[in-house]
């Protein structure tokens, strides 16, 4: 299917969890469904979507049950087709994608929906990750538009690069959230780091690796959410 999905210029995130007590058949009936089914259908349904991928939690940071176990993304090839998206959406019932029906949605809960713009990214070009992590996150609430700037440039040029270095990833993109549908209160990070790696196996964590400290809105920024999944489809 095209451009990996964190390749492109935007990308769409559904996160969700199955009920508490589901039993693993129902779990798996899910997970074969998005594989077979749905992933292909919204890339061949929704013009400008070029690839899809589904991943499933491997370490949720203590955040607990505000994070989604399974996670889909849908690579968006710019910010044209994202709007074509979300007309459709605001549109007339007729209008919208009918995709076929899968497991039982009643017993499924939707925890995160947004589309995310690509802000800068260091590393190769494109590969095809076997995991990820996804550090959500906003500056100092008190930061202003000039400390703002700071953090991006900070972000960027300097921190991307260092995690990339020294923590085994192949890859670091920088993304701002360009729509929000639904995330847990009280509402979704304005900037979300991806950190991508080939292997699906982590490294042993290194020792002795000292950051480059950061400005008062990187310093004092707020962490939301510190998650890392695996591919799975």
């Amino acid at each position: 299917m095209g451009v990996q999905p964190l390749s492109c210029p935007f990308f769409h995130a559904v996160g969700l969890n199955t009920r508490p007590d589901a039993p693993e058949s129902e779990k798996r009936a899910l997970a074969d469904f998005y594989d077979e089914v749905h992933l292909r259908e919204v890339v061949a349904l929704n013009e400008g979507f070029v690839s899809a991928a589904r991943y499933e939690l491997t370490d949720s940071g203590g955040a607990g049950d505000g994070v989604p176990r399974f996670l889909a993304v849908y690579g968006i090839d710019g910010e044209e087709s994202a709007r074509r998206f979300l007309a459709r959406l605001d549109g007339p019932e007729e209008q919208r994608v009918a995709y076929t029906p899968g497991p039982d949605w009643d017993r499924i809960t939707i925890l995160w929906r947004m589309i995310w713009r690509n802000t800068g990214t260091t590393g190769v070009t494109d590969l095809t990750p076997g995991r990820i992590a996804m550090i959500g996150m906003d500056p100092a609430a008190d930061a202003s538009p000039a400390e703002v700037a700071e953090f991006d440039d900070f972000y960027t040029q300097t921190h991307l690069p260092e995690v990339v270095a020294n923590f085994g990833y192949d890859r670091g993109s920088r993304f701002q959230l360009w729509h929000e549908f639904s995330h847990p209160a009280p509402g979704c990070p304005a900037y979300n780091a991806v950190y991508e790696a080939e292997e699906a196996k982590a490294p042993p964590p290194p020792t002795g690796v000292a950051l480059t400290p950061g400005p008062r809105a990187w310093e004092e920024r707020r962490v939301r959410w510190r998650v890392k999944y695996q591919r799975m489809g």
